[in-house]
């Protein structure tokens, strides 16, 4: 009978260490898939702003269709039409890493005042009436529920001047 105790209790302790490694398998496996999103994210950003910083004209035009739409050629429309959907689909994508908590609360709110001030801007505003359908309904609710900052997110032209 104390063989038997003994064998169970040795038995118990050993399903106990592996539930515990598991739960530490577990815990290093998400902060590698957080680590491997933040990098993708990271690397989506720096994708975005190469194109605008190699091509001063790309860099120009969405400073432009961000401050006036109905200002734009249908040249000019059509391409920055492609960028915005380029920001947009980004940042719907870290909404939802945000909806399921694995993007961290402090880069979200980070990446949050950016998108939400871009967003407000007039030509942006004038873009987003034409295409906020071909975002998820959650995405543009949370987009269109945003308060307008008090002081919006500067354009480049708005700090060189």
């Amino acid at each position: 009978m104390n063989i038997e105790l003994i064998i169970n209790a040795i038995a118990s302790i050993g399903v106990i260490l592996s539930v515990v490694f598991l739960a530490y398998q577990i815990k290093k496996n998400t902060q590698a898939s957080r680590a491997n999103y933040y990098d993708s994210l990271n690397k989506t950003n720096m994708e975005f702003l190469r194109q605008l910083v190699e091509n001063r004209e790309l860099g120009a035009l969405i400073e432009k269709a961000t401050s006036n739409w109905d200002h734009l050629n249908e040249d000019d429309k059509r391409t920055s039409n492609y960028l915005f959907i380029q920001l947009f689909r980004h940042w719907e994508n870290m909404f939802y890493q945000h909806k399921l908590s694995v993007l961290d609360k402090q880069l979200w709110e980070n990446h949050m005042n950016t998108m939400i001030g871009y967003f407000h801007h007039d030509g942006t505003q004038e873009w987003w009436l034409h295409r906020k359908m071909a975002f998820a309904k959650d995405f543009r609710e949370f987009l269109e529920k945003t308060e307008k900052p008090k002081q919006i997110y500067p354009t480049i032209k708005d700090l060189t001047n």
